[in-house]
């Protein structure tokens, strides 16, 4: 509560009354000072204020003791009255220590206390009281005044004269328990009368609760469990004369004749008496206690969960509600002195010493201003009985408070909803001292809007500002019901509102469509409400509703108003986007809950997490009579469900439950079932008129006896409907009763009610009637009642529960008469014939007698004490008459001038002139009574904003509003000085700006400066604001000089730079910064505008002589590109440019040496004479070596441009291809010799440079991270751009306006300045492209021009020269058309593509016809060069016709380049062209060589029988190409290779560049494919006519190519007869025979082919054709693995170990550095020579060892088999490695070796070799890799038997092994060949045994596969029949393949494991040898 001021009379001094908070915290502060002593006594407590000096600071504050300051005089006059109240006021003394039993006194008890004067008589009465509680009784306490028959003995104590009554009583709290109840103290003669009340009532107590009140000692209360229901009451009536005990059971009743219901003892409040209570009683003052509860109301407070109270009027539903959150308070302070604390959510202090909470955060809210007022200062007063010397705070304030009447301070507090100014408008951080926290429903809506920000009323402009805006906002434009029906229903469709009421539009507008808890409904929405709750609304109105609703929302917003239900709305979808950051509540109250819609409280769970035991609801729907609201309690519970515990189900884990609703009946007012009151009122009275007379007229028409009109009294009303018949009720009334509304009455009670013509005036008129079939069903008719009647029926009744609502809120408000009259007999009959049956009513003549006893009068403090209720009830009409009774003429005016605002209100935008009429007289009524912030509020709704704020200043001290009102004024010059006197700085210096007051702002500024306690980081924050509004303005008018002086008083100099940056102020800026000696600063500022100059001026003067010369240097680089309207390369001179580089030179020097040699070697490159190549190339390693690429690539140009300004016959020429091209050019360069690799090098280089720059300036105009950021620099270096950021854009500057460049660019990006050129990114990079684009161009045709001059220079030279010039047209030819950045004119276009043409005769220098020219060294490694590769690529796809089938002749060119070169077509290209079907498989396995011979070699066939007459017939060139790469397919058998050199080499050519070593060599022989290739020479040499006509159809001369064919061909077939001897007879006939083609081959060839002619037999062997075609310089080859060395002797072969890497063999053949260009990648290996052969034809002997004889059979991979086996799940078990496979046959051949011993395997023991022996065959043929059927269960079972057979037979295997091994010893030595035995062990069989680490003499390891070969070797050697052995192997495969257990391919595999070394020209294998497979 905050001090407030006193209206007093004019000529009477104001006194300023001390602040009772601010002094109750001050005593609690005291104690808590001594509460260590734990002795509270009096002397205690007056030292602590003595040290406190709490008098003193009273005084300081300006409190008046009387007229004069005596402070000292009344605290000696405390200190000396407290000494006597020392036990008393002890909270340690025996008295409260020792209590045992609880003491409640009465009201009356309150009052008789209070009217005792002396002090010791008060000290005796309550130690009495307190004596007693300890359970002392006295020895003769009186009981003499007893009633004999009283069912309870009364007790009475005698104090000094009075008799105190007490008796024993039992209460309900945790349990039952008994207790004293103190009655009252009275004079010994008032005894008999009270006494005799009180027994009437202990006569209708039960017999058990009487027994219960006797037991126990009375020392010692006693107990009982609440489960133990206690009756107190008998379910009975008496009827005895004026017995007071009234029980409600619906049948007669009795009550106290001329008693008001206020003196009932039944209804009589009871305060427990503790050490509070006790300091209260003797302060004297009034105030709020804890009352006692009943038993219900009891159980409703301590339920500990959420809960639901529904109480009709008078149960006491506010209070429970209030107790409740004081029981909550008393708990939590109790736990927190406790150990632990029961409320573990509240606010915790940061202390690690005393972690308890520290504040109970509990907030109660309710709908009523007054309500909620009444129930803060209910709370207030409760919390305040908590301080402990709370009494000392009261005693002393009895001195200060004597003088100041109760109406004076009653009319200060006036104003109710001034006492919610304290609470802030936000949940964030609410101060600990307003909890609990009690607001209206508003308030909180207010709130709710301050937490979340971004207010809803900022909408709204004339809300915005403060706080006195928005409530003269709100006021005005918020949508209520009266503003409804005034200003909205009026304009709607008369059509749509003729059947409808305004209240139930209104309702369902704000209740249902807008206030439901799904938020705004749609129409849809809206009608589905009919069928999901209970109704009274049809389907089709709820149609006519929702169109008004939307008619009534588009009026609003033309209006710029809103309503409740927007604001509620919008907080939901806020709180709904965003968090809520309030304080979390702890526990919430909400009271009249019936006047909320479901959007309203939903707003609630927001606020509080506690929804376990957090809520409390408490209402009455039968008083839901407010408009726009319809309620049922139910909605709430559902509600509740779904919005407050579902929603936080998952993180309990636990299903919600939603508690029962609670109902109160005890009803201390009315008692209609199912309420029960303790005492029946009076029943109603159906008042009936004599001679059909006004009833009005009859009761105040008439006069009393001497003619003085009496009238109703203050405790009596008139109720009506509505005002309408109010004013026709005032006409006949006058001034002699109150005439109130129901709607105005609810809340208010009185002693008496008239409801007069409730149903005459109701909208159902006649509809009453349906309460006949109601009495009907419940058989309340009779014979005189109504026999017709009509149906209820929801649609036609809609009306009725509002109209019982209504009903039930009238007949309320009555504490004791309830007259009923009606004008309309038969509108009121329905309800009065059901009344009379059921007894309810009494029925009275209305005549004079009966309506003098109506009328009551009152004294004026009643008029007046009625005058403030309605008052605070907003009745301020019905007020006004109160006072005026009272003959209070203050609160008259305060009553007159409030209903003057009211109706103003009322009339707002229909009246406008009567509107501001009543304002302004009630703004001058509230001035003249000093309600002066009521007076401002009318002048502000008025718009007289300046008379406000003086007001406001002036007289009530409220800065903030005054300054507030003088802005809304645009007063600027008061409003600053009234934010400046509170300190306000901000807002002050706002008002500045807004009042442009520029200057008194700056003034303000000093001020605050100069004082001490200004914050100086808050100040210098608002200072700066204000300073840049007023620059800012001054820079609007363009008045600089004005400007600066506001900018130089700027807190630093950076925000001078960030104001003036922003402005684009630069010249001023720099003005600044020049003044300020920042010249870095200014520099930047230069900078900024592309001024490159003046920067670097600048930073010469800052002395930055790097950076200065840099900035010069590039002047020079970009004006010598394009200064003078140059067009870019080359450079040229400018003038000044002498100079500037002289000055570049000057600064550098002035840097560094480092420097001053960077800038001279720059300035070189940059200068415009003409220098030799080698001092380019030395340029250009300088500038690669400083890391300048600018230099580099000028450097890279200059050469570039050397190259092709020379004439074609400088050019040198190179006959070899450069192992290192980079190294090659470098050197060529510093020669000063120029070739056609440094003119294609050189273009490379600048050509990489130029498509780094299209790479990053594609990052630029993308504006992503530069990945070359070295080449966006160079361009923006290169065209003289500068990369700037404005306004965080990024811009481009150029510092060259008029380059040549930027004619390119268009207008659409491009903005012009005094300043410069700016671009955006798209605009520049377009620009930049174009440029690159055109010189890429122009150079690379140049380059092309300079190397075709060069290729016809040379045009007989040699073939790798022009494969050379070819290459590199291609290069640039093919780069420019495919290249994306430029676009080509059709002249360059059609250029570049016949020089791509041009280069396409490649093809005929990679396949000469000549065979054997293509196997130069040079030339073979320039076609393995990417580049060679990409052009061959090139010639397939512009050969074939992409589009229809290939003919021959194009599948023949393409079939030699798949064959001869590694092409990089992608497979999918390849297949994708229409290939002839014989060709497509070929296509299709061009990679495998194993697969491609057949279908090659049927693809040939095919081809060759075509009609080889046809143009596109394929060429003989490429026919015979073919035959020769078929023939390479299939030269090897068992593992050896034949062919030539030339065809060797070519084929590696075909070889990925990944693989490094030669493909496995075939072990079989297709005969299919050989008989191909022998039919087809016999085809071509047999039939030389048709060879001619064939070669001459393929566009070749005959005689030229004619005995080359004939050379190649007899070469292939000569291979042929290497491997079929048989074919030999083929050769031998064209040799010798009728067809002999000798005459067109060389004669030594002949000659050698035929030198062991024997007959008809040539006897070829491989030494016979080496040196035949060493005749013809291309020598045989033959390859091998070096695991099976071949034994042949052939001196002029090339033996070639095929194991070795690519490198190794091709430096073997080419003897020469083998590497590929230097743009490819390459391995540089050594050469190496053909291997010598031994003199016996065979390998040396060293090879073979013969030391040691090893057999074994591998185990090992039974365990691979066993695994492949146990993951079978149904598909072919082939999946073993191929090394697991080798061993397989590798057991084979060692068993079959063993089984050939037939002395050692005649015994019996032997068959276990024999069943290894098949068993290992039958796991070789399962796991066969070309099996593909599926494994049946049988096989799978058979597999696994034999594994577990060989494991079993494992050792015996061993052991035969060991005995074969030392019998094969034993043969050697018997020969004489075991001399070099060298210690031979036995021999390990097994692979467990480690049998390759050799020691000694045994050196190196053997792999797998070697074991066997030596243990055959050994055979050989020794003179075993080892062929015998081979074939008996042979056999047992073959037999297995003819059964079908293994394919052809693997008996091939397996003999080749036992047959390594064969000596193949002493034994020869014919394929005709084997059957066919």
């Amino acid at each position: 509560m905050g001090r407030r001021q006193v209206a007093s009379k004019p000529q009477e001094k104001t006194k300023k009354r001390l602040d009772p908070l601010l002094l109750c915290e001050l005593v609690h502060h005291t104690l808590k000072t001594v509460h260590s002593s734990a002795i509270y006594s009096t002397h205690s407590l007056l030292h602590s204020f003595k040290t406190l000096k709490i008098v003193s600071k009273m005084e300081q504050g300006g409190v008046w003791f009387g007229e004069s300051k005596c402070s000292l005089s009344v605290y000696f006059k405390v200190e000396k009255e407290l000494e006597q109240f020392d036990d008393l006021l002890n909270r340690d003394s025996v008295l409260y220590q020792h209590a045992k039993w609880k003491v409640f006194v009465s009201d009356n008890f309150r009052r008789s206390f209070r009217k005792l004067t002396c002090d010791r008589l008060k000290k005796s009465v309550l130690n009495l009281l307190l004596r007693l509680s300890t359970g002392w009784r006295p020895e003769n306490r009186s009981s003499g005044l007893s009633r004999e028959d009283s069912s309870q003995s009364l007790k009475q104590f005698n104090v000094e004269g009075l008799h105190i009554i007490s008796t024993i009583d039992i209460v309900k709290d945790i349990q039952y328990v008994q207790v004293i109840k103190v009655w009252d103290m009275l004079p010994f003669e008032e005894i008999p009368k009270f006494t005799k009340r009180l027994e009437n009532i202990f006569s209708a107590y039960t017999e058990d609760y009487i027994s219960r009140l006797f037991e126990g000692d009375w020392e010692v209360p006693r107990c009982w469990p609440a489960s133990q229901e206690v009756i107190r009451f008998r379910h009975l009536v008496t009827d005895k004369g004026d017995n007071e005990v009234s029980l409600n059971s619906g049948g007669s009743r009795n009550y106290v004749e001329n008693s008001k219901v206020s003196e009932s003892l039944l209804l009589m409040k009871f305060y427990s008496l503790s050490f509070e209570v006790v300091c209260l009683l003797l302060s004297g003052r009034e105030v709020d206690l804890p009352m006692k509860v009943t038993d219900e109301q009891m159980d409703v407070i301590l339920f500990g969960k959420s809960s639901f109270i529904i109480g009709r009027s008078g149960t006491g539903k506010t209070t429970v509600l209030t107790m409740k959150l004081f029981q909550n308070e008393q708990r939590f302070c109790n736990d927190s002195e406790a150990e632990n604390s029961q409320f573990r959510d509240a606010e915790v202090v940061d202390d690690p010493e005393n972690s308890k909470p520290t504040v109970l955060r509990q907030l109660f809210v309710t709908v009523s201003p007054q309500l909620c007022y009444a129930v803060k200062q209910h709370v207030s007063q409760l919390k305040r009985c908590e301080y402990t010397c709370f009494f000392l705070f009261c005693y002393a304030m009895k001195y200060f408070w004597k003088g100041n009447s109760s109406a004076e301070i009653s009319f200060d507090d006036a104003d109710v909803t001034s006492k919610f100014s304290d609470i802030p408008d936000t949940f964030i951080d609410i101060p600990r001292n307003i909890y609990p926290l009690v607001i209206t429903f508003h308030k909180f809506l207010l709130m709710l809007d301050g937490t979340l920000g971004n207010s809803f009323f900022e909408r709204f402009h004339e809300a915005r500002g403060g706080s006195v805006a928005l409530q003269t906002f709100i006021r005005s434009r918020e949508v209520t019901f009266d503003r409804f029906c005034s200003l909205y229903w009026p304009h709607f469709n008369s059509n749509l509102t003729k059947k409808l009421d305004p209240s139930r539009v209104f309702t369902e507008i704000i209740s249902h469509i807008k206030g439901s808890s799904d938020g705004k409904l749609s129409c849809e929405g809206y009608s589905l409400l009919a069928e999901s709750r209970s109704t009274t609304l049809p389907e089709q109105k709820r149609e006519t509703v929702y169109t008004l609703f939307q008619a009534y929302e588009k009026l609003k917003t033309e209006r710029r108003e809103f309503d409740m239900g927007d604001f509620v709305n919008d907080i939901h979808q806020r709180l709904i986007n965003g968090n809520y950051g309030g304080d979390q509540m702890d526990f919430v109250y909400i009271d009249e809950v019936q006047d909320l819609s479901m959007r309203h409280i939903s707003l609630f769970k927001y606020v509080c997490q506690n929804v376990e035991e957090g809520y409390i609801f408490a209402g009455d729907t039968a008083q839901t009579i407010a408009r726009g609201i319809d309620f049922r309690f139910q909605d709430i519970r559902s509600l509740f469900y779904k919005e407050f515990i579902s929603t936080r189900l998952s993180r309990k884990q636990e299903k919600g439950r939603v508690s029962e609703i609670k109902q109160l009946k005890q009803n201390f007012r009315t008692h209609a079932d199912p309420e029960t009151s303790l005492i029946s009122g009076e029943a109603p009275v159906l008042l009936e008129s004599c001679n059909d007379e006004n009833a009005i007229v009859t009761i105040f028409g008439s006069s009393r006896s001497g003619g003085e009109i009496v009238g109703f009294g203050a405790e009596q009303v008139i109720l009506v409907r509505d005002d309408c018949a109010r004013a026709e009720i005032i006409k006949d009334v006058g001034r002699q009763a109150l005439v109130l509304t129901i709607l105005e009455c609810k809340g208010l009670e009185f002693q008496d009610v008239l409801l007069y013509n409730f149903f005459g005036t109701s909208p159902l008129k006649d509809q009453w009637r349906v309460i006949y079939e109601y009495m009907k069903d419940h058989n309340l008719l009779n014979v005189k009642l109504p026999e017709s009647f009509p149906t209820f029926d929801e649609a036609r009744h809609s009306l009725l529960c509002s109209e019982l609502k209504q009903l039930y809120v009238a007949i309320t408000r009555t504490r004791q008469r309830l007259w009923i009259c009606e004008n309309k007999e038969e509108l009121s009959k329905p309800m009065f014939d059901y009344w009379k049956m059921r007894g309810l009513v009494q029925m009275r003549k209305l005549d004079d007698s009966m309506a003098q006893a109506m009328q009551v009068p009152s004294s004026p403090q009643e008029w007046r004490e009625r005058g403030k209720k309605l008052f605070y009830e907003n009745s301020f009409v019905m007020a006004t008459l109160c006072f005026e009774k009272a003959g209070d003429m203050m609160w008259e005016k305060l009553a007159t001038a409030c209903g003057l605002r009211a109706s103003a209100d009322q009339i707002r935008g229909k009246h406008p002139e009567s509107y501001f009429g009543y304002l302004r007289k009630a703004a001058g009524i509230f001035e003249s009574i000093g309600k002066l912030e009521s007076g401002a509020s009318c002048y502000c709704d008025l718009g007289e904003y300046e008379r406000a704020g003086k007001i406001f200043m002036d007289n009530c001290g409220k800065i903030d509003a005054a300054a507030e009102c003088f802005t809304l004024a645009g007063c600027y010059s008061e409003a600053a000085e009234a934010y400046a006197k509170g300190d306000q700085f901000s807002n002050c210096l706002s008002a500045c700006k807004r009042g442009k007051l520029f200057d008194k702002g700056m003034q303000y500024i000093v001020n605050w400066e100069k004082h001490p306690n200004v914050k100086s980081n808050e100040l210098e924050k608002v200072t700066q604001e204000f300073l840049e509004s007023c620059a800012l303005n001054y820079h609007d008018h363009k008045d600089s000089n004005s400007m600066l002086k506001f900018v130089r008083a700027f807190c630093n100099m950076e925000s001078k730079r960030t104001f003036l940056r922003s402005l684009g102020c630069l010249d001023e800026l720099l003005l600044l910064e020049e003044e300020s000696g920042h010249f870095a600063e200014a520099a930047e500022l230069a900078r900024s505008w592309g001024d490159l100059l003046k920067e670097a001026d600048l930073l010469e003067k800052a002395g930055q002589f790097k950076e200065s010369g840099l900035l010069l240097l590039w002047h020079v680089f970009f004006n010598s590109l394009w200064g003078n309207g140059n067009r870019g390369w080359p450079l040229k001179r400018f003038p000044q440019k002498k100079e500037l580089c002289k000055k570049v030179e000057v600064l550098a020097n002035m840097d560094s040496s480092v420097m001053h040699d960077f800038v001279c070697f720059e300035l070189k490159i940059l200068s415009d004479q003409h220098s030799s190549l080698p001092e380019l190339k030395k340029d250009l390693y300088v500038s690669q070596k400083n890391r300048s690429l600018r230099g580099e690539i000028l450097s890279i140009r200059k050469i570039l441009d050397k190259h092709l300004y020379l004439n074609s016959s400088k050019y040198d020429w190179e006959d070899d291809l450069p192992v290192d091209i980079y190294k090659h050019c470098e050197d060529k360069i510093f020669q000063n010799q120029v070739f056609v690799r440094t003119l294609v090098f050189y273009w490379n280089l600048w050509k990489k440079h130029i498509m780094y720059i299209f790479k990053s300036i594609k990052d630029l105009e993308n504006e992503v991270p530069i990945t070359q950021s070295g080449h966006a620099d160079f361009c923006l270096y290169y065209f003289g751009v500068r990369k700037l950021c404005e306004k965080g854009n990024v811009v481009y500057l150029s510092l060259s306006k008029d380059a040549d460049w930027i004619r390119n660019t268009g207008n659409k990006g491009l903005r012009r300045d005094e300043k410069g050129t700016h671009f955006d990114a798209r605009e520049l990079v377009f620009a930049v492209r174009s440029y690159w684009e055109s010189e890429l161009l122009s150079v690379s045709i140049k380059v092309l021009e300079t190397l075709d001059a060069l290729r016809k220079s040379k045009s007989k030279g040699s073939a790798f020269h022009q494969s050379t010039y070819l290459l590199h047209i291609f290069e640039v030819s093919k780069f420019l058309l495919d290249n994306q950045y430029h676009n080509l004119e059709i002249p360059n276009k059609k250029k570049l593509q016949n020089l791509l043409d041009i280069s396409l005769t490649y093809f005929d220098l990679v396949f000469p016809r000549d065979w054997r020219n293509a196997v130069s060294g040079d030339l073979v490694s320039l076609r393995e060069t990417d580049l060679s590769v990409n052009l061959l690529n090139e010639i397939i796809l512009r050969n074939v016709d992409i589009k229809g089938e290939l003919t021959y002749w194009e599948i023949g060119r393409a079939m030699m380049i798949f064959l001869g070169s590694r092409t990089s077509l992608k497979k999918e290209s390849i297949e994708g062209l229409h290939w002839n079907s014989k060709w497509k498989s070929v296509v299709r396995n061009l990679r495998d060589t194993d697969s491609v011979a057949v279908p090659l070699a049927r693809a040939l066939e095919k081809t060759f029988l075509g009609d080889w007459k046809s143009p596109d017939y394929i060429s003989t060139h490429s026919f015979v190409y073919l035959l020769d790469r078929l023939l390479l397919m299939q030269s090897s058998i068992l593992g050896i290779l034949f062919t030539t050199k030339s065809s060797f080499v070519e084929w590696f050519s075909y070889l990925p560049s990944t693989d490094t070593t030669f493909p496995a060599l075939q072990h079989n022989v297709m005969p299919e494919v050989l008989r191909c290739l022998v039919q087809r020479i016999e085809d071509m040499l047999y039939y030389p006519d048709t060879t001619k006509a064939w070669i001459q159809g393929s566009k070749i001369i005959v005689s030229d190519y004619l005995p080359l064919v004939a050379l190649r061909l007899v070469m292939i077939l000569s291979i042929i007869c290497l491997q079929i001897s048989y074919k030999s007879e083929v050769l031998h006939s064209l040799l010798t025979g009728e067809t002999s083609i000798v005459h067109l081959l060389p004669k030594k060839l002949v000659a050698n082919l035929q030198r062991k002619r024997s007959g008809s037999l040539l006897n070829l062997d491989p030494e016979v054709v080496a040196e035949a075609f060493e005749s013809v310089e291309d020598r045989l080859l033959i390859g091998y693995s070096r695991d099976r060395i071949p034994q042949i002797y052939a001196p002029c072969a090339i033996f070639v170990d095929l194991k070795k890497s690519k490198q190794e063999i091709m430096s073997e053949l080419l003897p020469r550095k083998y590497t590929h260009n230097g743009q490819t990648s390459s391995n540089n290996v050594d050469a190496r020579t053909t291997p010598k052969i031994s003199s016996s034809n065979t390998l040396p002997e060293t090879n073979m060892n013969v030391n040691r004889v090893e057999l074994r059979v591998n185990w090992k991979v039974l365990e691979e088999i066993s695994e492949a086996m146990h993951g079978y799940k149904g598909v072919p078990l082939n999946k073993l490695s191929t090394a697991a496979m080798e061993e397989v046959d590798n057991n084979i051949g060692t068993l079959a070796t063993i089984l050939e011993d037939q002395k050692l395997c005649s015994g019996i023991d032997a068959s276990v070799v024999r069943d290894a022996y098949d068993a290992f065959g039958l796991l070789s043929s399962a796991f066969d890799t070309s099996r593909t059927e599926m494994w049946t269960p049988v096989l799978l079972k058979d597999v696994e038997a034999s594994v577990k057979r060989l494991q079993s037979d494992r050792r015996k295997i061993d052991k035969f092994l060991n005995q074969y091994v030392r019998s094969q010893v034993s043969n050697v030595e018997q020969t004489g060949d075991g001399a070099a035995i060298e210690n031979q062990s036995k021999c390990d069989n097994t692979q467990d045994g480690n049998n390759n680490k050799g020691k000694g003499n045994n050196k190196g390891k053997k792999s797998k596969k070697s074991k066997e070969q030596d243990c055959i070797s050994q055979t050989s050697a020794s003179g075993s029949s080892d062929i015998k052995s081979v074939f008996h192997f042979f056999h047992h495969r073959l037999r297995m393949y003819l059964d079908g257990k293994v394919k052809g391919q693997r008996i091939w595999r397996t003999i080749n494991a036992c047959l390594p070394g064969n000596p193949l020209n002493s034994y020869k294998l014919h394929a005709h040898d084997i059957p066919h497979m």
